[in-house]
């Protein structure tokens, strides 16, 4: 735990010779992302909680004269189980800092800068599953030190992979984006056709097709892709005509309208590029949110001793996902 702000470490917020004192923080946190992609579920009440699934059926077989029907049953899903985490940040402010800095200064929006930290937080670990989408861990770093998170879904494989187990043992489905020749193909015209394609050969539990309409795409916010996406958006939406991008070529675009989702939280893989279903956003599908507390603000406790003041947040969730089947993704790598 950290000391205390003490009059020593701000010298300015009792230097009657200066007037003004800003507070600069980043404010990227105004705006939350990881709702617009996640699945949120609050007033979680246990430690532990765990979901599951059953499959349908596949197709109905032809009943040959006076023979029995053909029977069939459904296939256990995979097991995905949340753990909940407790994140938090504290401010430990001395009492003489408090009365003659922080207080005279009316500095006391500081403090609600730890709401700030945690709402950071959470879009960070929320992105992080995006920038890491083809590993099932990964090692997080903050001010507690280091831990390996890991965020494998139900079949124990990672978000994108072209080997998602199926669960009645058939033939593996895939969500990497491809043309049938290139993966991880850049983003630009041709792969929001094989993203599309990628969609339409997502299998369900006992084989049968699914017909995935990427609706969404998700990308580091001001990138390149982002910029070029926008650029293909803005061309497919012209009125009447909806030509193809980057050509002079008067066809129309066979492609979809599609939304964007600019998240400025993917920090380090910033060429990754993701499709979603938003229609299949929910429990059963994709990146889920679990909260049993929301962020919270507690204080001032004042320590008998010293008369310091301390004020923190806290709040406690887990993220993960059991089934990515509404999810595709690309390292923008044009690899064959």
């Amino acid at each position: 735990m950290s000391a205390p702000l003490t009059l020593a470490q701000a010298v300015d917020l009792t230097d009657v010779a200066i007037q003004d004192i800003y507070l600069k923080e980043s404010t990227l946190e105004k705006k939350p992302f990881y709702s617009q992609y996640y699945n949120v579920v609050d007033g979680v009440t246990d430690y532990y909680s765990k979901d599951s699934s059953l499959s349908g059926l596949g197709q109905a077989a032809r009943i040959t004269e006076n023979a029995v029907v053909t029977s069939e049953v459904p296939v256990q899903g995979y097991d995905k189980t949340y753990t909940q985490v407790e994140f938090g940040k504290m401010l430990p402010i001395t009492k003489k800092m408090w009365k003659f800095g922080i207080k005279k200064r009316d500095l006391t929006r500081v403090v609600k800068s730890l709401i700030a930290a945690c709402e950071r937080k959470r879009e960070v670990l929320c992105a992080d599953r995006l920038d890491n989408a083809w590993s099932t861990s990964y090692t997080v770093s903050d001010d507690s030190g280091n831990y390996s998170a890991t965020i494998s879904g139900g079949d124990a494989v990672s978000i994108i992979s072209t080997a998602h187990t199926r669960e009645d043992g058939g033939t593996n489905w895939n969500n990497q984006i491809t043309d049938g020749t290139t993966v991880n193909m850049d983003a630009d015209y041709d792969a929001l056709k094989a993203l599309a394609r990628t969609g339409s050969l997502v299998r369900d539990p006992k084989g049968n097709l699914m017909d995935v309409n990427y609706d969404t795409i998700l990308c580091r916010s001001k990138s390149a892709v982002n910029f070029r996406l926008r650029e293909i958006q803005k061309t497919i939406r012209v009125p009447g005509r909806g030509t193809m991008p980057g050509t002079s070529d008067n066809d129309a675009a066979a492609i979809d309208d599609f939304n964007i989702i600019a998240i400025p939280w993917i920090t380090t893989n910033t060429s990754y590029w993701f499709g979603m279903d938003s229609s299949m956003k929910g429990d059963e599908f994709g990146l889920q949110y679990k909260e049993s507390q929301p962020i919270q603000m507690e204080g001032p406790n004042v320590v008998f001793k010293t008369g310091e003041i301390q004020y923190k947040t806290t709040m406690m969730f887990d993220i993960g996902h059991n089934d990515s089947r509404n999810f595709s993704g690309s390292k923008n790598t044009n690899a064959s």
